[in-house]
């Protein structure tokens, strides 16, 4: 089996790695290798895969350029998947569509993205996860401002991007059928206590209530998953105890 990851972030190369180590032949496209998903070679240019991963991100609040990259995103996964008879596996976020988020930009983004490439492509299965482990820092380094960081309001259920990673694969190579598929951690808690939690941080966080409907959506549990995901350990405690 031949899957071209349109990506080269860190969930990409989990992913690559999960699908060889299940047999599979897995390359990663970026514009590093040449292909820039927001200006598309021609499809021959991926091969002829049999699966194509749609794994990229932006990261931005702008709900217009949000829309924009992600559209765009999904239009030329869906180009080469149908270039080839191929499947597309597109990795999103759990809660996008709900209406109270929409007035964030990034998940406005992912909505479009979702109903695009429910529409344009019958061979479609869409790998939706809770925030990630490795969130909690990420949005440490992205809201430092100076010796503080900011911490917006949210209660989650973090999962470990290696377990995103092992069911991406297994929606690769068909040990889970096509569809919609949530995957989410074993655990509620909040952005303030996971990012308490980290070591050296080197910053102080401070907490930051997101004014608004939205705001409210976060706090009150919209990015929690449905009673039908698959839940997937380790906890992010444990995950940290691992020295991830």
């Amino acid at each position: 089996m031949d899957v071209a990851i349109i990506g080269a972030g860190r969930l990409a190369k989990a992913i690559r790695d999960q699908c060889v180590a299940r047999g599979a032949t897995a390359t990663l496209h970026s514009r590093s290798t040449g292909f820039d998903v927001l200006d598309p070679e021609p499809a021959d240019r991926l091969g002829a895969p049999h699966v194509v991963v749609e794994a990229t991100d932006v990261f931005t609040q702008n709900a217009n350029r949000a829309r924009q990259f992600f559209s765009r995103s999904t239009r030329a996964a869906n180009a080469v998947a149908r270039a080839h008879g191929a499947r597309h596996v597109l990795v999103s976020i759990v809660g996008c569509t709900r209406p109270e988020l929409q007035g964030n930009g990034y998940y406005a983004g992912k909505a479009e993205q979702e109903r695009i490439a429910l529409a344009e492509h019958e061979r479609l299965t869409i790998v939706r996860s809770t925030q990630w482990h490795e969130f909690a820092r990420q949005n440490l380094d992205r809201m430092r401002l100076g010796p503080l960081a900011v911490v917006p309001s949210m209660t989650v259920q973090p999962v470990a991007l290696a377990s995103v990673a092992d069911v991406v694969a297994r929606c690769v190579t068909g040990e889970l059928p096509e569809g919609i598929h949530d995957v989410a951690g074993p655990e509620v808690t909040t952005l303030w206590e996971m990012t308490k939690a980290l070591p050296g941080t080197g910053a102080l966080p401070v907490a930051l209530p997101v004014p608004g409907r939205t705001g409210k959506a976060f706090r009150h549990g919209a990015l929690l998953p449905g009673p039908d995901a698959e839940i997937l350990g380790p906890t992010f405690g444990e995950w940290l105890m691992a020295g991830a």
